[in-house]
């Protein structure tokens, strides 16, 4: 069977605002996700990837300190 009365001029217009309420969905779902993958493309983050400069780790020595009289 098929349906009664097609006329695809007269729907659109019947449903112009779901249509636009689509439309703008994909769009902001298409932006949100460029937007996604410029941010992680600006600066990634490797696992054990060092970003600043590597410094040498030494174990700490207690300070000795030689106690003065007072004045």
């Amino acid at each position: 069977m098929s349906a009664p009365q097609t006329d695809p001029e007269k729907q659109a217009r019947n449903h112009i605002v779901p249509i636009l309420g689509m439309i703008i969905v994909v769009v902001l779902v298409v932006l949100g996700f460029l937007w996604w993958v410029g941010d992680e493309t600006d600066d990634p983050e490797m696992p054990g990837e060092v970003t600043g400069p590597i410094e040498e780790i030494t174990p700490s020595q207690p300070e000795t300190t030689t106690a003065q009289p007072p004045d």
